[in-house]
């Protein structure tokens, strides 16, 4: 982490956490859950407020050593209306590390299982980094999410799409921390939330209150909690809106790594998913016996950039936790292949969007494989066997073998319609998640410029054991006993049939990185495998909806295993009318219309 966002964390000699930074403590030397409880959870009004929720969504600014989190985590689990979700938006521009928030958080043991579970999933820290961006945790045996904007409030604000229904201000000392308590933040917070949101802090500052007041905020002076004589409460002008009915069920099209992603994240959610597919899970793109997980590499640090390792960071996490035993390895070299390369990768390198150690340059003689070249190393990227990945990700449920060739909407939801005549009905949404399969359906391939593009690889045995997985242009990684390689890239073309020359034109992209290796495998035998992806003009995925009721998630190129588990996420709170877990202008990025010809949109 740079100096800019170090919160010079050091434990006091009575044991209560302080930032050097700031000059401030985290939290009341009385005892800070009770603090919290008082102030923020009580001064919300909590339990009360979710009462009868489907769906409640809380904005915190402040996220420090994630004690308000736990406590109302605590707190969601024991009085949370049945099937009901709990949605955060935690700000914090300065992390303090894992094992600090442990030394912080192991004062209140009844609180451990729920401080364990944060510590589990917090973000990467080193000494001089941690990444910024967006950070997503799930707790899925309690019912909540928990996205962390790790940068400046303004930029988190203005980043997040959601409206909250309370909202807690639990910054640094406004006199300490004045940038935290500024009139435009307190507007943003108004724009943040909901007619009718409570909002509690610790302060009673006079600027404070006028500065809640002037952005739409009712406050009232409560009895504050230990050495502090008072508090804030406050309510958001205007009404609280009726909840919306929130869809149950949905039709998710395709069965490969966006689809199955679809139904895991739906599971925390509470929908009901029927899965369709036409042959079995993994039968198109999915169905390699490795893949990458790797995020594209953008030298621009923007908002695509930050798109992917976003994802990256959410799907490389969500593996290791789930399914450790379908990673076949971690790191992977990515080797310059151009003469633009070296400076586009120095620059890579220092992104925010990674935390250090994350990515790093190495030089000859570094990458085993291909001691000539030189890159950059993905250091915590993964390969992994993807049957694996998409049977933890699907769980129990079953897809059903079908051909989707319609859908519409009746009286009782949308309906699909199969190539055999049966029709599957009862849909709140039909989400279409298909790779190849979309090309047949209605008029997607035209309406949104979707192409085509086949890609062969090879497995073949070798007596030599490859390192790691290396990628130049082309790719290889480790198998058992041989390695795959590949892969062509020939758009418009939607044959999955095994070609001889495109296994010579694998050999030949192989025999540049690897000549001996090339050389020693040339005879083969090989077992060969073709499969097709679906890309856009603009190279980013499709994510949104297209009709009132139908969704699309398809466009993932060679990307799908990075991408899928938080685009499926972002798309099903889109669905259920929650907070995008996007970004504001990524969101945008990613939706559908920017595809549309422009008579169109």
């Amino acid at each position: 982490m740079t100096a800019s966002n170090d919160p010079e964390l050091y434990f006091a000699e009575d044991g209560a956490p302080r930032s050097g930074r700031f000059g401030d403590i985290y939290y009341s030397l009385q005892d800070g859950l009770s603090e919290s409880r008082a102030v923020f959870l009580a001064g919300c009004h909590m339990p009360d407020i979710w009462a009868g929720r489907n769906d409640f969504t809380l904005l915190e600014l402040g996220f420090g050593t994630g004690l308000n989190i736990v406590a109302v985590m605590a707190l969601w689990a024991e009085t949370r209306p049945t099937g009901s979700h709990l949605h955060i938006f935690s700000i914090e521009g300065f992390l303090m590390g894992a094992a600090d928030a442990a030394k912080a958080l192991a004062a209140w043991p009844e609180l451990a299982p729920f401080a364990d579970a944060l510590l589990a999933q917090w973000p990467q820290k080193s000494e001089k980094r941690a990444r910024r961006g967006f950070h997503y945790m799930n707790f899925p045996q309690w019912g909540v999410s928990l996205t962390l904007g790790l940068m400046d409030v303004r930029a988190a604000l203005t980043a997040w799409e959601g409206r909250a229904d309370a909202v807690f201000l639990d910054g640094f000392s406004p006199a300490l921390n004045p940038d935290m308590w500024a009139d435009d933040v307190f507007a943003l917070i108004a724009e943040r939330t909901k007619g009718g949101a409570r909002l509690a802090t610790f302060t009673v500052a006079g600027f404070v209150r006028r500065g809640l007041q002037a952005a739409g905020f009712t406050v009232e002076k409560r009895p504050g909690f230990g050495r502090k004589r008072e508090r804030l409460e406050a309510v958001r002008a205007g009404k609280t809106s009726p909840a919306a009915s929130r869809p149950k069920k949905l039709a998710v099209v395709g069965a490969g790594i966006a689809g199955c992603a679809l139904v895991h994240e739906a599971r925390h959610l509470g929908l009901e998913v029927d899965l369709f597919e036409v042959e079995s899970v993994g039968a198109g793109a999915s169905g390699n016996a490795a893949a990458l997980v790797t995020p594209r590499l953008d030298a621009g640090d923007n908002d695509i950039s930050a798109l992917f390792a976003d994802a990256f960071a959410y799907a490389t996490a969500l593996y290791r936790q789930l399914c450790p035993q379908a990673i076949l390895g971690e790191g992977v070299w990515q080797c310059e292949a151009t003469p633009k390369d070296a400076s586009r990768f120095e620059r890579i390198v220092r992104q925010s969007g990674f935390a250090e150690g994350d990515l790093s340059l190495f030089g000859a003689g570094e990458a085993a494989d291909m001691p000539q070249a030189s890159g950059i190393g993905l250091n915590r990227a993964l390969w992994g066997r993807p049957a694996d990945i998409l049977s933890v990700l699907r769980g129990s449920k079953n897809s059903i073998q079908a051909r989707i060739t319609g859908h519409k909407l009746t009286d009782t939801g949308w309906q699909v319609e199969t190539s055999s005549g049966s029709v599957h009905a009862g849909y709140d949404a039909v989400i279409f998640a298909c790779g190849d399969g979309i090309f047949d359906l209605a008029d997607y391939r035209a309406r949104y410029d979707l192409r085509p593009v086949r890609g062969q690889v090879e497995i073949v045995s070798d007596t030599v054991p490859l390192q790691s997985a290396t990628s130049w242009g082309g790719y290889a990684m480790p198998l058992a006993d041989g390695f795959l390689f590949g892969a062509t890239h020939e758009r418009e073309d939607r044959g999955d049939d095994v070609r001889e020359a495109d296994r010579a034109r694998n050999l030949d992209s192989l025999a540049r990185a690897m000549p001996e290796r090339a050389a020693r495998v040339a005879a083969g035998p090989f077992h060969s495998r073709a499969s097709i992806r679906v890309m856009t003009r603009d190279y980013l995925p499709v994510v949104g909806a297209v009709d009132e009721g139908i969704y699309l998630l398809t466009g993932l190129g060679a990307r799908g295993f990075c991408l899928a588990p938080l685009l499926a996420r972002a798309l099903l709170n889109q669905i259920i009318g929650v907070p995008s877990a996007l970004p504001r202008a990524v969101k945008n990025l990613l939706d559908p219309r920017r595809l549309l010809p422009r008579t169109d949109v």
